[in-house]
């Protein structure tokens, strides 16, 4: 349980040296007098002695791509994955330990087990779709003519597409960041609409055969002409900050040059607000393993997650879209009071409890 006081501990950051996360992190370390060591994924290698991370407060960034094709991004993932599994072994206080960092990456195990805990959730199909025709006949055979076709593991949006089939006309559109270039998929920042039927079918079918969740493509709430959804960094048991993600497509992130708003500009009631408050607590003490009065966390679960969530539309109920294990890089918070990452690192070097909480 918390109680205010820790023991101080080494802090360290396995990840990019020079990412914005790692950038942002060391600033706000350098703020408290914390200092931190970088390890590079790079020299993360077998022979990497886990001997020096003993003891330590360790923080995992993700490693960045290094392809554009999807099919090259699965083979990344899973050299990822294998790191996270050797790291696990390491006798170590984790931020994020890194099998449930693995577990919220898979958005079809991680909506499970949210679901199973009672947590409002878009809705997922429960079939293994892997053909474009399979999924069209799931659609009528469910009368659900919208929906969201997500690759099981990746994240940042990528390969994430929105999909309608007329269900009168048959007629086909697809909203997707991706294009087939020589058979492959690849993976842009550019949001697309495609009506072609045969066009769209062919990329669908690429799509599937990665392996895909899909999804209810549930109506979001609107602002100003604009449909949105929230990301909220919810750690050590609080809101530590919300940003609402506008769009004119449905798909919201805000690398496919959409637009950032704060969450003050939507002018939510306090019961929306605490409803919200509800709902991300719930998702994160799906994974977290500790009960709201534990400021410290856990260290069998997690101290922080980012939570994408939809209000609907008309009743603006909360649903939680997924979670991301290493979902804590807010533009808004590095560009200006960098509180995340300073609770982070004030809380892993045991420099005190958190006492920050969301406006």
């Amino acid at each position: 349980m918390g109680t205010g006081k820790q023991e101080k501990r080494r802090v360290v950051l396995i990840g990019g040296p020079s990412s914005k996360r790692a950038v942002f992190f060391q600033k706000a370390a350098d703020r408290l007098g914390v200092p931190v060591h970088t390890v590079d994924w790079e020299d993360f290698t077998e022979e990497f002695d886990l001997g020096k991370l003993q003891g330590a407060a360790v923080k995992i960034d993700p490693p960045a791509y290094q392809t554009v094709q999807l099919c090259q991004m699965q083979r990344e993932l899973k050299a990822y994955h294998r790191k996270l599994q050797r790291l696990s072994q390491a006798d170590c206080h984790f931020l994020n330990p890194p099998e449930a960092i693995w577990q919220m990456l898979d958005k079809k195990g991680a909506k499970l087990r949210l679901w199973a805990h009672g947590v409002l959730v878009t809705e997922m199909f429960p079939e293994e779709i892997t053909s474009t025709a399979q999924l069209e006949a799931v659609m009528e055979a469910r009368h659900c003519y919208s929906v969201f076709v997500k690759p099981r593991y990746f994240s940042g949006a990528a390969g994430v597409s929105a999909f309608r089939l007329h269900p009168k006309s048959g007629s086909r559109k697809l909203y997707t960041s991706c294009r087939l270039e020589q058979g492959r998929l690849i993976n842009t920042k550019r949001l697309a609409c495609m009506e072609g039927n045969e066009e769209s079918s062919r990329l669908l079918g690429h799509l599937l055969s990665l392996g895909c969740v899909v999804e209810r493509w549930h109506p979001k709430a609107d602002f100003h002409g604009k449909s949105y959804d929230l990301r909220v960094v919810f750690q050590y048991g609080h809101i530590a900050a919300i940003v609402a993600r506008q769009s004119k497509g449905p798909i919201t992130n805000l690398h496919l040059n959409n637009q950032a708003l704060d969450v003050g500009e939507l002018g939510l009631e306090e019961g929306t607000m605490e409803q919200i408050a509800l709902v991300c607590q719930k998702a994160y003490g799906a994974f977290s393993g500790c009960n709201a009065q534990d400021a410290d966390g856990s260290p069998d679960g997690i101290s922080m997650a980012g939570i994408d969530l939809l209000l609907e539309k008309g009743t603006l109920q909360p649903r939680v879209i997924e979670l991301n294990g290493q979902g804590d890089l807010i533009y808004r918070d590095i560009y200006g009071e960098n509180r995340i990452y300073q609770e982070q690192a004030r809380i892993l070097s045991g420099a005190g409890a958190s006492c920050v909480e969301f406006p």
